[in-house]
This record gives C-alpha cells, structure tokens and sequence, in this order.
C-alpha cells in the first residue's frame, strides 16, 4: 500500500505527486543547492513524521481508559497543543521545502510505471499503479487503500485499462490483458471520462457493481442511465 508514510501522504495530499519513497534522500550527499535542499527536506521530513506519530500516540492514550481521561488532560494538553502548533508549522515547511526541491529535480513522468491519487487531493481514496501498455494506454493496479475505498477486489492486480482518445479517456475493464485478443467476452468497455483519474475511478466503480447483487450478469450497454454516470465520477 502506498502513502503509508505521512509526510508522503501529506505531499500527495497538497500537490498530487505520488512518491513511492523519500526520492531526495538520493541528493542529501550532494554538495550543491540542491543538496542543500534535500538536506533541509529530509530534517523536515523527520520532524513532521515525529509529531505526527507523537499526536497519534497521544490521542490513543487520551482515549484508551475513559475514566482517566480528565486527571490526563492537565498533564498532556498542554503538550499536545504544542504538538498541533508545530506539526502544522512542520506542515507548510514540509510543502515549501519539497517544492523547492522539485524545482532543482525533475521526476520522470513518462516512464513505464508511475502512480497516481485514485481522487485528486484525496490520498485516502487510494492509489493507482500505471504501467505502460501501448501508445498512451497504462494498465491499472490499485493499491489495497483504493481497492478497499472503492470495494474492488483486486488489490495489487490489473483491474483494466485507461487509453487516451479522441473522446477522452476511454477504460476498459479486465483482469488479464491477454483477454482483449483470447477472450473478448471478458472485457467490458466504459464510458469515455474526462480525464485519467476518473477513468482509474470508473474501472475500480465497474467492479464493485460487477461482484455486487445489482451486476445480474450485465454488459456495460445494459447498465442504466444513473449507474453509467456514476461510472464515471
């Protein structure tokens, strides 16, 4: 799963740039800016990652024994709201110092692989794996967080397709790229969307509704007016 780390989480949250790492831990070594800002990247990175595990922590005892709750409050309020006051100033220091950073380091996004927020600005919503399969087609894998929010279940495998066309971008459902030329009735083709990430969205919807009590053995043309436009939210 992805973004299990939260200043990752955070960055995705703010930009929509999916890492799967701490990438500028690579330029801490280097002895020029943009070592510099890496540098100050990383020591943000960590104090960010600390007061949010010190906030988690904090919350868990708070709410793990009830009848202790009040004598706790006076001995940890007070630090818990410092904790809150710097985690958000951590916070804008963190997105200030990243997008420094990515001034001085381009990250190739036309590779065979990227990722991308399955809900833009919205990391709860899960990620989508792309991996080129084509000109301007990219298999998609969600990462369990979105299979779970969508109700899909296929986490970590391919769901489909996403093709850009004239008319969009135009997804096709199926578990096994080998089923568009062997087996073309177990492929379902969506509605054209507007732009990649509802596509993504549209595969993973098509699925819940595939394995649900509502699918009755329907091809995507059967589908009613309201489900295909939910298809492509």
């Amino acid at each position: 799963m992805f973004l299990t780390d939260p200043a990752l989480r955070h960055i995705a949250a703010v930009t929509n740039e999916v890492l799967p790492e701490h990438l500028w831990r690579y330029d801490t070594a280097t002895e020029d800016a943009l070592g510099d800002l890496a540098r100050i990247l990383h020591r943000t990175t960590l104090g960010f990652n600390n007061t949010t595990a010190f906030l988690d922590q904090a919350v868990q005892q708070l709410t793990a024994r009830p009848e202790l709750r009040l004598a706790g409050y006076r001995h940890a309020l007070p630090n818990m709201l410092a904790a809150v006051e710097r985690h958000g100033i951590l916070a804008d220091l963190l997105i200030d110092a990243y997008r420094a950073w990515r001034r001085h380091r381009p990250i190739e996004r036309h590779g065979d692989e990227h990722y991308l927020l399955m809900q833009y600005g919205d990391p709860s919503r899960g990620v989508g794996v792309l991996r080129a399969h084509g000109p301007n087609t990219w298999l998609v894998l969600p990462d369990a967080e979105a299979a779970l929010a969508f109700e899909a279940p296929y986490a970590g495998r391919v769901v489909g397709q996403v093709a850009q066309t004239e008319d969009g971008w135009t997804p096709i459902a199926y578990t096994d790229p080998a089923y568009l030329t062997e087996q073309p009735s177990m492929i379902y083709r969506l509605p054209a969307c507007d732009d990649i990430a509802s596509a993504c969205r549209s595969l993973l919807r098509w699925w819940q509704l595939r394995h649900s009590a509502l699918w009755n053995s329907r091809t995507p043309d059967q589908l009613t007016e309201p489900e295909l436009a939910r298809l492509a939210i």
